[in-house]
């Protein structure tokens, strides 16, 4: 049956009950319709990117979390330096220092001459006796050149006053060929290399005292 028909058929109130609720459907499809639209065009907000998040301050406890942990390492970087220093001074203490090593003096038997001879001889390998007259100028002339003649020659040096009687009487017992000697020259051993009277200049002297030099 068509549906003019069917409606003239109905009542009055239930063409109107149809036609309003025919309005509310066609009106919540209208609505419907809109909000899917209106939904639609408003842009979709974007999340901010993970790299523009502001980080968050260190609170309290953190920062003196992380102040008493460079201070406990750096108590202990004194303490080994602390450490490793008295170590080191513990080290210095134990090892003794070197004694320096003693200059071997050579023991010279007694060689009969005076004992101011062989404290010489003690010393050089090679020495030049000036046999002197305290007061006398030649004498002196003569000992200042033999001086000179035994520092040339590389040889120790020494004089002996011959009005000491003691030392008048060892010389004289040690050179029994010789009557007037002004001027010896000894070996280590205390023997006589050279025995001249006179007067000697230094040149004479220090090719006597290098050739007595072994």
């Amino acid at each position: 049956m068509p549906i003019d028909k069917y409606m003239e058929k109905l009542s009055p109130q239930v063409r109107i009950f149809a036609l309003v609720a025919a309005l509310a459907a066609v009106g919540g499809l209208l609505f419907v319709f809109m909000a899917g639209r209106g939904a639609a065009a408003e842009p979709e907000v974007a999340a901010p990117p993970a790299a523009a998040v502001v980080a968050k301050k260190p609170t309290a406890p953190a920062v003196h979390k992380a102040a008493a942990a460079k201070a406990k390492v750096q108590a202990a970087k004194v303490q080994a330096a602390k450490v490793q220093a008295a170590k080191l001074k513990a080290s210095k203490a134990q090892t003794p220092p070197k004694a320096a090593p003693k200059k071997v003096v050579p023991k010279v038997p007694p060689t009969g001459f005076p004992l101011a001879v062989d404290r010489a001889l003690a010393k050089h390998k090679v020495v030049v006796v000036s046999l002197v007259v305290p007061g006398s100028h030649v004498d002196e002339l003569a000992a200042g050149e033999a001086k000179a003649g035994a520092k040339l020659g590389g040889a120790g040096y020494l004089a002996l006053n011959v009005l000491n009687e003691r030392v008048a009487r060892a010389i004289l017992a040690k050179l029994e060929g010789v009557k007037e000697p002004s001027l010896l020259v000894l070996k280590r051993s205390g023997e006589v290399v050279l025995a001249l009277e006179g007067f000697v200049d230094r040149e004479t002297v220090a090719q006597a005292a290098a050739n007595a030099a072994p």
